[in-house]
């Protein structure tokens, strides 16, 4: 399981991912609490030249606890043929600017034979509520680590070792390598400009072996993931990347000159 939590991306990117409305953009404000940041980012997806979905990803932080809520949904060719969408949202507290999760939701919604199927799973206080529909809700103990949402777009630097979680299991992700100031090139339309790339190795599933790089850039002030490239065997990476105009034509081809 892991588009919605990576490898779940993995696993449905040749089935999943594309373009949405709206820029990213990024808006600072005060509160009587303090100040707070709020950061509204927009990834298009692609496998190859694929356009096949997108993930939109709204992180507000305020003092020293985050708030992350978000969506991810199928487009383009793919999305006519599966109808299939996930809803995300994550709290927490950050401690040195690394985030930790205090709870974690996750639904998914997909339509099979003209009947809709969902899947939420909660992870609150000590314990995850897994629901299914035409399934008895089950619970087992809280797993440790982060949720991988929070992983990918709460963190604003590259790091060893991470403990991360699905909602169900936990996993280790290991930093193996780590590139400062490249300049990342994503075409029009899309984030370019210097970035640090993260390069992530963790075992998931059937002792598999997943990679994923996750590159952080600086826009309006905030660091932020700017493109995610999910390495996948067999078939072209799962690429996202960080939209920052809107769209003028879907129909235009976009240039991704980023290929490390």
């Amino acid at each position: 399981m892991l588009i919605l939590s990576v490898v779940r991306v993995l696993a449905l990117t040749a089935c999943v991912f594309a373009t949405l409305h709206n820029l990213a953009s990024i808006q600072d404000e005060e509160s009587n609490d303090g100040e707070s940041s709020k950061s509204s980012l927009i990834y298009d997806g692609r496998v190859g030249p694929i356009k096949v979905g997108v993930i939109e990803a709204h992180l507000t932080i305020q003092g020293q606890s985050y708030e992350l809520e978000g969506s991810i949904s199928g487009a383009g060719p793919i999305a006519r043929l599966l109808d299939w969408k996930g809803e995300f949202a994550a709290t927490g507290i950050l401690e040195e600017g690394i985030p930790i999760t205090k709870s974690y939701l996750l639904t998914e919604v997909d339509e099979k034979d003209g009947e809709e199927e969902t899947k939420t799973i909660h992870v609150f206080d000590e314990i995850v509520v897994i629901s299914e529909t035409g399934k008895p809700q089950v619970e087992r103990p809280k797993p440790h680590g982060i949720d991988m949402m929070t992983a990918l777009f709460a963190n604003s630097q590259c790091r060893e070792e991470m403990l991360v979680h699905d909602g169900e299991d936990p996993f280790v992700i290991k930093l193996w390598k780590q590139k400062p100031d490249q300049k990342l090139r994503q075409g029009k339309n899309y984030y370019s400009g210097i970035a640090e790339m993260c390069r992530y190795r963790f075992i998931y599933d059937d002792d598999e072996v997943r990679k994923v790089d996750i590159w952080l850039g600086e826009v309006e002030g905030r660091i932020v993931t700017v493109r995610l490239s999910i390495r996948i065997p067999v078939i072209p990476n799962g690429v996202f990347k960080l939209r920052i105009v809107p769209p003028k034509d879907e129909t235009d081809p976009d240039t991704d000159e980023q290929n490390s």
